[in-house]
């Protein structure tokens, strides 16, 4: 066999398949036919299970040229039994009536006869364009698979189920979803979300068993969406605590032996004889360079905890990161504080608010050409409102909104999830040419 391919997460999941998983396999061209295929029978060979292909829609050649391209020389597994190809015309599924029964009958036996060979189980792929054909009706066919179910979990077999996009009516794609329990979508393989258990769509009343499914989907949705929240706002906390704890490092330490380093330098020639002009100007150079060192790992400190934060407040740390911000950009910063002073807000909102802050302004920087900016904090019980505005190059928001979910910098996402782990909204307008203005509504406590 080949040196093993690069491992992608789809590649890791399939190959971890347990025995009795049932996948329906979706399809919408050759390429994301093969990209599923191949290493799904490629895995069969790793883990020492027999490969039963059933095919239809592609021929035996050209099933075993997926493994060929993958670097496998199928010839020798073929020979050996553990690679086996049914093609429709050696009268798989049934030679007339497709019975759903018979059919597991004899994957059943199929099973039990990989094992008795000394094979670690039974590893199924079949395209299920056939039942195009059998005048049989999508109820027959969704019988079969919701048999599977039964049939699968308790075996040693695992099962893919080909479906073609292109050819199979949209509707009975639905429900062919809605029966397995993992579902693979070209190259990319998911936990179904659709999925009914064994028998429900069965039930006397099948469109109230969806609609129980689906609500009780929607409210395991939101409840796993809380638990992320709360591992998020659980992992940033502890970023922060490690920043505050490497600030301190670098503040008091490495900062500190910094400045003994640049003082011994400085007067490492007193009450000593005149040195070479050569000397002491290298001697001036280190000194230099030590001092700049420490600038450095002063604002390195400053950035991973500012001490204004805890020393002053949010509303004196916020005004010393826009000064900062102007000195730095020439982007000039109107910023406004109203009724935050008397609020008792704790670390957590504040060290959040100074980020989200922090990240708009830089964001502004980067990507805007403003001139100007605008930053407004408001007390307006029982909530906080943050305002930060620009007068730059904007953008197109819907286009934005689109791309947001797979941008691989912070930007609006940071701001977004930072919003929702305080429980609050964030609003974004913008449009070329106009400028962009973010307001985010926090809930208080103070």
């Amino acid at each position: 066999m080949a040196a093993p391919l690069k491992q992608t997460e789809v590649e890791k999941r399939l190959w971890a398949l347990r025995p009795g998983s049932h996948i329906c396999g979706l399809f919408g061209s050759p390429e994301e036919h093969r990209s599923l295929v191949a290493p799904f029978m490629r895995h069969a060979l790793e883990r020492y299970e027999k490969l039963l292909y059933l095919a239809d829609s592609h021929g035996a050649e050209q099933i075993l040229g997926y493994l060929s391209a993958d670097g496998v020389q199928a010839a020798p597994y073929v020979m050996s039994g553990q690679i086996r190809i049914l093609e429709s015309r050696d009268g798989w599924p049934s030679g007339g009536d497709f019975d759903p029964e018979a059919m597991i009958a004899r994957l059943s036996a199929e099973t039990r006869a990989a094992l008795a060979a000394g094979f670690d189980g039974l590893r199924v792929a079949a395209e299920m364009s056939w039942a195009l054909r059998q005048p049989m009706g999508a109820e027959r066919l969704i019988d079969y698979e919701s048999r599977l179910n039964g049939f699968l979990p308790a075996s040693r077999c695992l099962a893919l189920c080909q479906y073609d996009r292109r050819r199979f009516p949209p509707q009975v794609l639905l429900e062919i979803l809605e029966i397995h329990p993992l579902a693979a979508v070209g190259a990319e393989l998911f936990d179904n979300f659709y999925h009914l258990p064994p028998g429900e769509l069965l039930d006397a009343d099948p469109a109230a068993v969806r609609l129980d499914s689906w609500i009780d989907h929607l409210r395991e949705r939101q409840r796993a969406e809380i638990q992320i929240r709360t591992l998020t706002r659980k992992l940033m906390q502890t970023q922060e605590d490690e920043r505050c704890m490497i600030s301190r490092e670098l503040h008091d330490r490495i900062s500190q032996d910094l400045s003994t380093i640049k003082i011994s330098l400085e007067t490492l020639f007193d009450h000593q004889p005149p040195p070479a002009p050569e000397i002491r100007a290298r001697a001036t150079k280190l000194s230099g360079l030590v001092h700049r060192t420490i600038r450095t790992v002063r604002d390195l400190a400053y950035d991973l905890r500012p001490p204004g934060l805890d020393e002053m407040g949010i509303v004196s740390a916020v005004a010393a990161v826009c000064e900062e911000f102007s000195a730095k950009t020439k982007i000039r910063v109107d910023y406004r504080a109203v009724g935050v002073e008397k609020l008792k807000l704790d670390v957590d909102t504040q060290i959040n608010l100074y980020r989200m802050i922090q990240e708009g302004l830089n964001n502004i920087h980067r990507h805007a050409g403003a001139a100007e900016a605008v930053v407004k904090l408001t007390a307006a019980h029982p909530n906080i409102i943050l305002r930060i505005e620009d007068n730059g190059r904007g953008f197109d928001l819907e286009r934005r909104s689109r791309e947001i979910d797979s941008e691989k910098r912070m930007g609006l996402r940071s701001l977004q999830e930072r919003t929702e782990l305080l429980g609050g909204v964030m609003i974004v307008s913008s449009s070329p040419g106009q400028g962009t203005r973010i307001l985010i509504k926090l809930p208080h406590g103070g």
